[in-house]
């Protein structure tokens, strides 16, 4: 599903943030912001991908029960609606908004020498409700829980298949 591999190359750009990255021409520090924010919108929107497709016959309402058991999926689904809508129209999945709350990029320039340049490394922090979450942390959740659902469509489309 081309939805789901645009998500796994973002949360791959979010990889690439934490483990660091580095640029002679210095850092565009708003740009990993909206790499770490773009990634949880296109990963919500895996959830509608699969109701269009519908290749398995799986309903919106299955899609929602399965987001709704799963926190990270909640609060993937929260953030992407308050950072992409002006007004919220949808009731909130978790008790608060979610948001970033913390941004912590490292600069170094240790290793680029007399040849310029830095490396940094940032990391980002997520309040919902009243827990803290480490946005990579969530992020691979999110993809693996996707990749669980997604497997279990298969799954159901080839037992339809064999009856």
């Amino acid at each position: 599903m081309e939805q789901f591999a645009r998500t796994k190359r973002y949360l791959e750009r979010i990889r690439n943030i934490y483990s660091g990255m580095f640029s002679s021409s210095g850092h565009d520090k708003d740009s990993y912001d909206d790499d770490v924010i773009s990634f949880f919108i296109h990963c919500y929107h895996v959830r509608d991908w699969i109701v269009h497709l519908n290749t398995a016959g799986i309903t919106a309402k299955q899609v929602d029960s399965f987001i709704n058991k799963h926190m990270p999926l909640k609060i993937c689904a929260d953030l992407a609606n308050g950072s992409k809508h002006y007004r919220l129209t949808r009731t909130l999945r978790t008790a608060r908004q979610p948001h970033i709350v913390g941004k912590e990029h490292l600069t170094s320039t240790w290793l680029t020498g007399n040849g310029g340049g830095e490396h940094i490394k940032s990391k980002y922090t997520i309040l919902a409700d009243t827990e803290i979450h480490d946005a990579l942390e969530l992020a691979e959740t999110c993809v693996l829980l996707w990749s669980e659902f997604t497997e279990q469509m298969k799954a159901h489309n080839n037992s339809i298949a064999d009856c």
